[in-house]
């Protein structure tokens, strides 16, 4: 799908259509008056685009369970976040647009206004950082009341009833969190948690890695940044280098992931690697499960600004992550020994909920200047600490010479 398309309907035909709707309520409401809404029967979540914005909100997904037991849980996404969300066990229902391309994006958005309007909520909490059509959807679906973010200029709060300011200057994870809690949710701050996992997507992991599991440290590296501005990506001949010096000087294994459409892009990685043999191809070889099973086993990622960095966090896998266009402040790892390289310059940043995450750099230096040799440092450093700690465990873990003799 062109995502360019699809952001430009979003802003200029949908703020029209924001407007247009908010007079329409506006005049049945001084017709028929809302009546107080105690506990919500049904509960619709919207959130449409991000991968990783969906890993960052299945914590909330469940304290907004907890909070109202009773209620029958409804997402409203994108058919690409199927598998995540099929797999999340506080949902009692999913409604998924099809957005291959904007021929079927729009015939999915109508559909789905349809069966979320069956759906009757009673609650909304849209999570969409700035796309109108989300708010649309929940307006169209007669939801008694809409939860939803007042970020500026963007025209779209006109249709909430309870409205969030933004922050740009807080994680992403803590402003999903804060929407919850408009709606009730009493926990204060935001935790991830881990993604769910089964049999089946390990046994991916071992099918890939064939036989050597054990290897360590396992060390996953991801060039690719999903389908939203390349310039988000740190040089494929960076990660070249910095994959051969773990290799050669860390004795890594190192796996190079990406989605099949990155196949051409991993490829480049490996090929530019000195000892290429050293690096193992998974493009393609994992579900997106599967991968959060491998991010799992890996002692660390390397990786761009990009779904896997909250994947491997939710999981308290160490992440070195890049950062530049976007800045870590909204969207860095949580987990512990996770580390963000970020030279905020002056033009930094420049992708942002504040102008549709669009930017026209195109020389993105703030992540081209990141040098290979200082990444691999602070990775050795990393690792020398945790081969100390593990070198200790056991002395820490032997009996006093009371408890021996006892």
């Amino acid at each position: 799908m062109n995502l360019s398309l699809a952001k430009a309907v979003d802003r200029y035909v949908g703020v029209l259509v924001c407007f247009l709707l908010a007079a329409l309520r506006l005049v049945r409401e001084m017709v028929w008056p809302r009546d107080s809404l105690l506990e919500p029967r049904t509960i619709l979540l919207v959130k449409f685009w991000g991968l990783g914005n969906i890993v960052l909100l299945l914590p909330v997904v469940r304290l907004v369970r907890e909070r109202f037991p009773g209620a029958r849980v409804v997402f409203l996404s994108l058919r690409r976040n199927r598998e995540l969300l099929d797999a999340c066990p506080d949902l009692d229902h999913r409604v998924y647009v099809d957005d291959r391309n904007f021929l079927t994006l729009v015939p999915g958005l109508v559909a789905s206004a349809w069966r979320a309007f069956r759906e009757r909520p009673d609650l909304t909490i849209d999570f969409e950082q700035f796309a109108r059509a989300s708010a649309v959807l929940a307006t169209l679906a007669r939801s008694k009341q809409i939860v939803g973010l007042a970020t500026p200029g963007q025209g779209r709060a006109v249709l909430y009833h309870k409205r969030v300011r933004y922050d740009d200057g807080q994680h992403m994870g803590q402003t999903y969190l804060d929407l919850a809690r408009a709606a009730g949710v009493r926990e204060r701050f935001y935790r991830p948690s881990p993604v769910p996992l089964a049999a089946e997507h390990r046994a991916e992991v071992d099918a890939l890695l064939d036989g050597r599991a054990g290897r360590e440290p396992l060390v996953v590296v991801h060039p690719g940044s999903g389908d939203n501005f390349q310039g988000r990506r740190w040089p494929a001949e960076s990660f070249a280098r910095l994959a051969d010096r773990l290799a050669r000087e860390q004795g890594a294994l190192v796996v190079v992931t990406g989605t099949p459409s990155e196949r051409d892009l991993v490829r480049q990685v490996i090929a530019t690697m000195e000892e290429p043999g050293a690096a193992l191809d998974a493009t393609g070889r994992l579900s997106v499960l599967g991968l959060a099973a491998l991010l799992e086993r890996c002692t660390l990622l390397v990786t761009n600004d990009t779904a896997p960095v909250h994947i491997a966090s939710a999981l308290g896998v160490p992440v070195f992550a890049f950062y530049g266009p976007n800045t870590p402040r909204l969207y860095g790892p949580l987990s512990r020994g996770s580390q963000a390289f970020f030279q905020a310059l002056p033009c930094s940043p420049c992708l942002t909920n504040m102008n549709y995450k669009t930017s026209f750099c195109r020389m993105p230096v703030c992540i081209q200047d990141i040098g290979p040799d200082e990444v691999h440092e602070r990775i050795a450093a990393f690792l020398a600490e945790r081969r100390a700690r593990t070198a200790l465990r056991p002395r820490e873990e032997e009996p006093s010479g009371s408890e021996a003799r006892s």
